[in-house]
C-alpha cells in the first residue's frame, strides 16, 4: 500500500514537472510576442511619419540592435495586409542626435509620457532577457537592457529637475548642482567610478552613524544630504556617459552601412550599369519625408500637403571633391575622415509656381539645404576644433565647401549651391564639434517678394 501511494506520489511530481516545463515555455513566447509588437508598433510610427519620442530613442536599437535570429524570424510579427515595418525601419537613417540630449528638450507631460514607454520597453526587454536566462536580451553587441535602464534613470531625473524649477529654492539648488557638475568636469568613466564608490562609502558610513556625527579620513563631518546630491548626479552623469558611448558604435555601424552602399555604387559604376554621371548615384539614394519649414502656409496651394515633395538625400558618393594627398611630416600616415552627409531638397511655391503648377504637376525642385556630419575620432591633438572654409567655382551657381582639422586628417570638400545660409537656430542651423564629430547644418535663406 506504502508503495502504491509512494508510485502516485512520484507521478504527481513528474507530472507537475511537465506542466511548469510548459508553463516557462509559454511564458517565455508570451513575453518575446509583446516585445516584438511593441517594437512593430514603434517601427510603423516611424514609417509613417509620426513618431513619438519612444519611438525615436528605439530608433537606433530597431536599426542595429537586432540579433540574427530576431531578423530571421521577424516575419512571425507583421501586418501583411499592409508592410513589414520592421523591414521598412532599415530604409531610414540613423538617428544622429545624442538620447540624452534629445530628452533634455523635451516637455514635461512628454517626459511623463516617455517615462511610461521607456518603463514598457524596458519591462519587456528585463523579461524576455531572465526567460532565456541571460539577464538580458544584449541584442548584437549593446546591451539594451543598460540602454533602457539609463534612459530611465536619465529621464527621470529630467522631470524632477522641471518640477523643482518653480521651487523657492532653486537658485540654492542651482548653485549646488553647479558645483557638482564641475567636479566630473574632465574626469574619465574610470576615475567617476572609483569616485561613485568613494562618495558610496561615505553615504554608507553616514547612514550606520544613525544621526550622530560621522569623520572621513581627513577629519572632517561627512555631510549626507550633499554626499546623497553628489551621489545621485554621479549616477546620472555616468549613465549619460554610456549612453553616449552607445550611441557613438549605433553611428560606427551607420558609416559602415554607407561604406558598404558606396562600395557597391562603386562597382555598379565600374561594371557600367549606371547610364550617365547624373544618375550614377540615383540607386544609392536613401529618401525619407521631412517637413519643409520654409515654405509659408500661406504661399502653398490648399490641395498641396505641408511636406510634399520634401526629401533629404545622401550627398558625398558624386559631390566630393578631389583635393590629392597632403604631404604630412614624420610618421603621420594621411587620411579622409569619414562622414554621413545629407541634401534637403523640395518645392518653392512661390506666386508664379502657384499660378502654373498644382499637386498633380509640380515645379522643379530645388535644394533647400545640407547636412554634414564629419568624424574626426583620432585627432592628435585633442585640443583643435576643425573649421569649413567656402571657396569659389568656375560658375557662380556653386561653390566648394572645405573641412579641415589636422593630423592624421586631410582636408575634405564638396560642392554645393552658392547661396546665402540662413543662419537661425529656429530654421535648423547647427555648427557644433562634440565627441569627435563635427555636424553643421543649414538651410538656404528664403527671399519673398513685396511690393
Amino acid at each position: 500500500e506504502e508503495e502504491k501511494e509512494e508510485r502516485e506520489r512520484i507521478r504527481a511530481d513528474e507530472s507537475r514537472m511537465k506542466e511548469l516545463e510548459k508553463y516557462d515555455e509559454w511564458a517565455q513566447k508570451e513575453e518575446l510576442f509583446h516585445l516584438q509588437q511593441q517594437r512593430h508598433r514603434s517601427a510603423i510610427r516611424l514609417v509613417e511619419g509620426r513618431e513619438k519620442p519612444i519611438d525615436v530613442l528605439a530608433k537606433n536599437l530597431l536599426l542595429f540592435g537586432l540579433t540574427d535570429d530576431e531578423k530571421r524570424n521577424r516575419a512571425a510579427v507583421k501586418y501583411k495586409e499592409k508592410y513589414n515595418a520592421l523591414e521598412e525601419v532599415e530604409a531610414l537613417e540613423a538617428e544622429l542626435e545624442e538620447p540624452h540630449v534629445f530628452i533634455s528638450c523635451l516637455k514635461l507631460d512628454e517626459l511623463e509620457e516617455l517615462l511610461v514607454d521607456i518603463e514598457a520597453f524596458r519591462k519587456l526587454e528585463k523579461d524576455v532577457g531572465e526567460v532565456e536566462g541571460g539577464g538580458g536580451s544584449g541584442h548584437g553587441n549593446y546591451d539594451v537592457v543598460n540602454y533602457w535602464d539609463n534612459l530611465h534613470l536619465v529621464t527621470k531625473a529630467e522631470i524632477q529637475h522641471l518640477k523643482l524649477q518653480n521651487s523657492t529654492s532653486v537658485g540654492e539648488k542651482d548653485n549646488i548642482s553647479a558645483d557638482i557638475q564641475k567636479m566630473f568636469e574632465g574626469q574619465s568613466k574610470n576615475a567617476l567610478q572609483k569616485m561613485k564608490e568613494e562618495v558610496e562609502s561615505k553615504v554608507k558610513k553616514s547612514i550606520l552613524g544613525n544621526g550622530n556625527p560621522v569623520f572621513d579620513k581627513d577629519g572632517g563631518i561627512i555631510d549626507l544630504p550633499y554626499w546623497q546630491a553628489v551621489l545621485d548626479q554621479l549616477l546620472i552623469h555616468l549613465s549619460k556617459m554610456d549612453l553616449s558611448d552607445m550611441h557613438s558604435k549605433m553611428l560606427v555601424c551607420q558609416l559602415e552601412k554607407l561604406e558598404q552602399k558606396k562600395q557597391d555604387l562603386q562597382k555598379k559604376q565600374e561594371s557600367g550599369s549606371s547610364t550617365s554621371n547624373g544618375d550614377s548615384g540615383e540607386n544609392s539614394k536613401n529618401i525619407e519625408n521631412e517637413n519643409n519649414n520654409e515654405v509659408n502656409e500661406s504661399s502653398r496651394p490648399k490641395d498641396v500637403a505641408p511636406d510634399f515633395g520634401n526629401l533629404e538625400e545622401e550627398l558625398g558618393l558624386d559631390n566630393e571633391i578631389d583635393l590629392g594627398s597632403g604631404v604630412l611630416q614624420d610618421r603621420y600616415r594621411p587620411r579622409k575622415p569619414r562622414y554621413f552627409n545629407r541634401v534637403k531638397t523640395g518645392y518653392d511655391w512661390n506666386k508664379y509656381n502657384q499660378t502654373h503648377y498644382d499637386h498633380d504637376n509640380p515645379p522643379p525642385k530645388i535644394v533647400q539645404g545640407y547636412k554634414f556630419n564629419i568624424f574626426y575620432p583620432d585627432l592628435f591633438d585633442k585640443t583643435t576644433s576643425p573649421k569649413y572654409t567656402l571657396e569659389a567655382t568656375d560658375s557662380p551657381e556653386f561653390c566648394i565647401i572645405r573641412f579641415s582639422c589636422g593630423p592624421p586628417y586631410e582636408d575634405i570638400a564638396f560642392k554645393i549651391i552658392n547661396r546665402q545660409w540662413n543662419k537661425s537656430r529656429k530654421r535648423g542651423f547647427r555648427c557644433t564639434f562634440e565627441r569627435g564629430v563635427l555636424s553643421l547644418y543649414f538651410n538656404f535663406a528664403t527671399h519673398w517678394y513685396r511690393r
